[in-house]
């Protein structure tokens, strides 16, 4: 029997509300920030969430599936370049994160302190790190770190949880 989150990310799984990878993809901006239970779907953690206890958890096993998988690669770099997007980034070919001018107004999605986005970019970067990403992980580090010190939108504890989602070992508690 397969997890549920190797069920979504490699045969057209659907979350507790039917969506599925291409639904949340689809999702408008607004989408994004109004529902609360597709982060935790979007990007998994091998942590169960407090918000959607629910939601599918990545162990082991999983992790190597979900990396080897071609389809759950593709689906997690479209997640992450749509997620990169609702924060006013552009991930280009080479693996960067660059502010898009035509993006600006997606930064207030983030953009302010103690944004309850701040602890959505911390399961992204774990996350991406699950699926193997680590090099975007890296790159999406700097990016939303440079942003969030150059808008002193970020704590020092939120750029610390963010360099621990980071560098800490993946399946490491980030909590």
């Amino acid at each position: 029997m397969t997890s549920r989150v190797v069920d979504f990310y490699c045969h057209e799984g659907t979350d507790a509300q039917g969506r599925t990878v291409l639904d949340m993809i689809a999702m408008t901006d607004s989408e994004l920030e109004s529902h609360h239970d597709i982060i935790q779907w979007m990007f998994p953690l091998h942590e169960t969430s407090s918000v959607n206890p629910d939601c599918p958890l990545v162990d082991e096993h999983s992790a190597h599936v979900l990396r080897e998988n071609i389809d759950a690669r593709q689906r997690m770099h479209e997640m992450i370049t749509r997620f990169g997007r609702f924060l006013g980034f552009e991930l280009e070919e080479e693996g960067q994160f660059i502010p898009d001018p035509s993006l600006e107004s997606n930064r207030e999605n983030w953009h302010s302190p103690m944004n309850h986005n701040h602890l959505r970019i911390t399961r992204v970067i774990r996350s991406m790190r699950l699926f193997g990403f680590e090099k975007e992980a890296q790159a999406f580090f700097d990016a939303v770190s440079k942003s969030a010190i150059e808008s002193q939108c970020a704590t020092e504890r939120t750029l610390a949880y963010w360099k621990q989602a980071l560098e800490d070992p993946v399946f490491a508690s980030i909590r």
